[in-house]
C-alpha cells in the first residue's frame, strides 16, 4: 500500500536555513549526547584539566597586571586611570611598547576589589573564562560545519582545549587578555554567521558590540577584520552587500579603538624595542626576515609536536639565520607549498584551505615580518592560530574515516579505528603535557627553575631565574625574623647565603650573554650588599657599588639603583657620595618622603647638623612614628663632633618616644662615663635595666661601668647575671 500523499504547505516549500541542513552521512560518525550535555562535558573537561592552577601564586607578568599595579590595587577607584593611561602605567615602568588593553585590567581591578591580593581568585576566573571559550568554540564550529556530524566540532574543540601550547595563556593570570579576546572573537563569528542565516540586523549590532569588546581586550583582534569575512566565505553563501555590512561592522569598533588609543597614548614617547626582548631588533632586514621565517617553522613544529613549552625564548636562545640556511629555507618551502595549496582550493572552499588562511592571517601580527613586536617568540602567540591546525588535523582524520565507510553505516571500519586511535593518542599526550606544564606555572621559582633548563642561553631567563633565587633567599631571611632555635637560625642563614650566591652566578651568566642589561647589574649589586654582613673582610660593599655603578652607566636615571648605591655608600662610611645619590632620588621623585630621613642621616654623619635637622623635620611631618630614629641619629651626629650635651639631649628625646631603645641608652652611658659623671651613668643604666630586666645589655653595661671604676667583684657579678638573660 502506498502512503497517503499530502500537498506541500507554503512552509514546507521554504528553503531551510543553512544552519539546519544535515548531511545524510553524518550519522555514521555521530554520537547521541544532547547539546546541553556536550556543553557541560566540554566545560568540565576544561575546568578539571586546569584545576591544578587554582592554588598557584603570582608568576611572570602577573605582578605587572595585578599585585604591583597601583591602579588595579585601587579596585573600582582605579577604573578611571586604567581607562585613560597605557597598560603599564600602573607599575611605573617604561615598556617595550605602549599598549592600550583596558578590559582585562578592569576585570583584575574588580576582582581585587572583591578579594585583594588573592591570586587564586584570578586563576579560577581565568579557567572559567577559558572553559566558556571552549564551549563557545564548539558552538561556533557546529555552525561552521553544519553538514557534518557534531562529532567533528566536538573532537576539534577537545584537541584545542587540551593543546599544551595554550598553557601559558591559561596558567598565567596576565593571559586573561588573550582569553577574553578569544571569547569575544568567537561571539563575533557566531553573530556573523547568524546574520547570514537569519538576515536580522540585531546580529549586526551584536557583532559590533562583541568585536568592540574583543579589540579593547587586545589589539591583535584586528586580524579578524580579514579572518571573519574569510570564515563567512568558506562556510556560507553570502552576497557582496552582506560582506560589505560585515566589514563595516568590524571597521567601526577598530576605528573607535584606534581613535581612543591615539588620544590616550598621545602624550607618551615612542618606545624603543631592545634586543633583550626581541633579538631581531638590531638585525638587517634580510636577516630579520630569514630568522622570522625560521621561527614560523618552529611554531609549526610545536603545533604538531608540542614537546616543550618555555616562558621566554629571548636573546640569545634562538639563532639568527640567513636565507642560505636550511632552518630558513625549509619553513619557507613549507609555507609556500601551504599557500599555493590554499590558493588553489580557495574557490572550491576546501576546509584545509580555510585552515591555512586562518593560521596565516591570525599569526601575521606575531610573525615579525610586517613589523617588530615586543617579543621574538612566545608560546602564547599560538593561542588563536592553533585553531587552524586543530581543524585541519581532525578534518583530515575525519574525512579519512568517513571516506572508507562501509555500506553498513553501523559497522566500525579500520580507518575509523585508526583515526580514533590517533586522536586518542594525541589527546592523551596533550592532556599529560598540559597538566605537567601547568604545574610548573605555580610561581616564579618553579617556572624559571624548569625553563632555565630548556632555554639556558636566554639572557632574560637567566636574569629572571637569578631574581627568583634572590627571592627564595629572602624567604629564608624572613623565617629568621621569628626563629628562636639557634640551629634553625643557622640553617636558614646558610640557605640564605647559598641562594644569593647562586643568584649571582645566573645573573652573571645573563650578563655574559647580554652585557647591557642594567637591571642585572643592579640585582648583582643587591646580592653583594646582602652578603656583606656575612663576609665583612671581603670588600663586598665595594663589589656592590661597582655593579650599581655599572647599572647607572647604562641607565643613569633609574631611581631604585640611585637609592641602592646611596645605601651602600652610607654603610661604607662615604657619606658625601651617599648624600648626593639620596638627593638625586629626592629631585627625581618628590613623593619619596622617606628619603628625607636618609638625606638627614647623611648630613648628620657629615656634621652638617642644620641640614640634617631640616630633612629630619620634613621626614617627621609625614612619618611622625619615625621621630625617635631621627633623634637618635642626631644624637650620634652630635657625639661625632663632640657636642656631647646636645648628644645627651637628643638621646633623652629618643627615649621619650622609645624607652626601649637600647642603642640610645648605651650612647648616653658611654658619654656620661667619658665625662666621668658616674652618678648619671649609673642612673641611666639602672633605668635601662628597669625598663628591660629580661635583656642582657643593661647588666653588661653596668658591669663595664664597675670595671672602669676598678670594682672587679661587682663587675663580675653583673657580667654573670647578664649571661643568664636574653641577648
Amino acid at each position: 500500500m502506498l502512503p497517503n500523499k499530502h500537498p506541500k504547505s507554503k512552509t514546507q516549500n521554504k528553503q531551510e536555513p543553512v544552519s539546519e541542513l544535515h548531511n545524510e552521512k553524518q550519522e555514521s560518525l555521530s554520537f547521541s549526547l544532547k547539546e546541553p550535555y556536550v556543553y557541560l562535558l566540554l566545560f568540565l573537561f576544561t575546568f578539571i584539566l586546569y584545576a591544578n592552577t587554582f592554588r598557584h601564586q603570582w608568576a611572570l607578568d602577573d605582578t605587572v597586571v595585578c599585585k604591583k599595579n597601583a591602579y588595579v590595587e585601587q579596585g573600582f577607584k582605579g577604573f578611571k586611570q586604567i581607562l585613560t593611561t597605557h597598560s603599564m602605567e600602573g607599575v611605573n615602568i617604561n615598556p617595550e611598547a605602549y599598549q592600550y588593553r583596558p578590559l582585562s585590567l578592569l576585570m583584575f581591578a574588580t576582582e581585587w576589589q572583591l578579594s585583594p591580593d588573592n591570586p587564586s581568585l584570578h586563576h579560577i576566573i581565568n579557567v572559567i573564562w577559558y572553559a566558556l571559550a571552549c564551549v563557545l568554540l564548539y558552538i561556533v564550529l557546529r555552525k561552521m560545519f553544519v553538514d557534518k556530524s557534531k562529532l567533528l566540532p566536538f573532537i576539534i574543540t577537545v584537541l584545542y582545549t587540551a593543546h599544551p601550547m595554550h598553557t601559558e595563556v591559561v596558567a598565567n593570570i596576565k593571559g586573561r587578555d588573550d582569553i577574553i579576546l578569544w571569547v569575544f572573537v568567537l561571539l563575533s563569528i557566531w553573530f556573523s554567521l547568524q546574520y547570514i542565516d537569519k538576515k536580522n540586523i540585531k546580529y549586526l549590532i551584536g557583532l559590533i558590540v562583541a568585536f568592540g569588546l574583543a579589540i579593547f581586550s587586545k589589539e591583535s583582534a584586528i586580524t579578524f577584520l580579514a579572518a571573519i569575512p574569510l570564515t563567512v566565505y568558506f562556510f556560507r553563501k553570502a552576497k557582496r552587500k552582506e560582506f560589505l555590512y560585515l566589514s563595516i561592522c568590524l571597521l567601526l569598533p577598530i576605528l573607535t579603538y584606534l581613535l581612543v588609543r591615539a588620544i590616550v597614548l598621545n602624550d607618551y614617547p615612542t618606545a624603543e624595542l631592545s634586543t633583550a626582548n626581541n633579538y631581531l631588533a638590531e638585525q638587517t632586514l634580510l636577516a630579520r626576515w630569514a630568522s622570522a621565517i625560521m621561527l614560523l617553522g618552529k611554531y609549526l613544529l610545536l603545533l604538531i609536536f608540542p614537546y616543550q613549552q618555555v616562558c621566554d625564548y629571548s636573546f640569545n636562545q634562538l639563532p639568527v639565520v640567513t636565507f642560505m640556511h636550511w632552518k630558513s629555507l625549509l619553513p619557507l618551502g613549507i609555507y609556500i607549498a601551504l599557500i599555493v595549496y590554499a590558493i588553489k582550493h580557495f574557490r572550491t572552499k576546501h576546509p584545509l584551505s580555510y585552515c591555512i588562511f586562518f593560521f596565516i592571517i591570525t599569526m601575521s601580527i606575531y610573525s615579525n615580518l610586517l613589523y617588530l613586536i615586543g617579543a621574538s617568540f612566545a608560546d602564547r602567540f599560538l593561542f588563536v592560530p592553533s585553531l587552524g591546525y586543530c581543524i585541519a588535523i581532525v578534518y583530515l582524520l575525519y574525512t579519512y574515516a568517513d571516506k572508507h565507510q562501509q555500506a553498513n553505516p553501523t559497522a566500525v571500519t579500520k580507518p575509523q579505528l585508526i583515526s580514533m586511535g590517533l586522536i586518542l593518542i594525541m589527546l592523551l599526550y596533550y592532556t599529560v603535557q598540559t597538566h605537567s606544564r601547568s604545574v610548573e606555572w605555580e610561581n616564579n621559582f618553579t617556572l624559571y627553575g624548569a625553563d632555565i633548563k630548556k632555554s639556558p642561553n636566554s639572557a632574560r631567563l637567566n636574569f629572571f631565574w637569578g631574581e627568583a633565587l634572590r627571592d627564595k633567599a629572602n624567604e629564608y631571611q624572613d623565617l629568621n625574623n621569628n626563629a628562636t632555635n639557634p640551629n634553625e637560625i643557622e640553617k636558614n642563614a646558610l640557605k640564605y647565603r647559598a641562594y644569593l650566591w647562586e643568584s649571582i652566578i645566573y645573573m652573571q651568566k645573563g650578563l655574559n650573554i647580554h652585557p647591557n642589561h642594567a637591571n642585572a647589574y643592579d640585582r648583582i649589586g643587591y646580592a653583594y650588599y646582602s652578603l656583606h654582613p656575612f663576609y665583612r673582610n671581603q670588600n663586598f660593599l665595594d663589589s656592590a657599588i661597582h655593579y650599581y655603578d655599572r647599572a647607572l652607566q647604562l641607565h643613569p636615571h633609574t631611581i631604585i639603583t640611585q637609592y641602592n648605591i646611596a645605601i651602600a655608600y652610607y654603610n661604607k662610611g662615604e657619606y658625601e657620595k651617599a648624600k648626593n645619590h639620596y638627593l638625586y632620588v629626592l629631585r627625581a621623585d618628590t613623593s619619596e618622603n622617606v628619603v628625607h630621613f636618609d638625606v638627614g642621616s647623611s648630613y648628620a654623619m657629615l656634621g652638617q647638623l642644620d641640614s640634617a635637622r631640616y630633612h629630619f623635620d620634613l621626614y617627621i611631618r609625614q612619618h611622625p612614628e619615625g621621630a625617635t630614629t631621627c633623634y637618635y641619629n642626631l644624637a650620634i651626629a652630635y657625639a661625632r663632633i663632640n657636642a656631647l650635651d646636645s648628644a645627651i639631649a637628643m638621646g633623652k628625646r629618643t627615649l621619650q618616644g622609645d624607652p626601649y631603645n637600647i642603642s640610645s641608652y648605651q650612647l648616653m652611658i658611654q658619654i656620661y662615663a667619658y665625662q666621668q659623671q658616674s652618678e648619671k651613668a649609673f642612673q641611666t643604666v639602672n633605668a635601662m635595666i628597669a625598663h628591660m630586666p629580661e635583656k642582657a645589655a643593661g647588666y653588661m653595661e653596668k658591669a663595664t661601668l664597675f670595671r672602669q671604676l676598678n670594682q672587679p667583684d661587682s663587675a663580675n657579678y653583673y657580667y654573670e647575671l647578664g649571661k643568664t638573660k636574653q641577648p
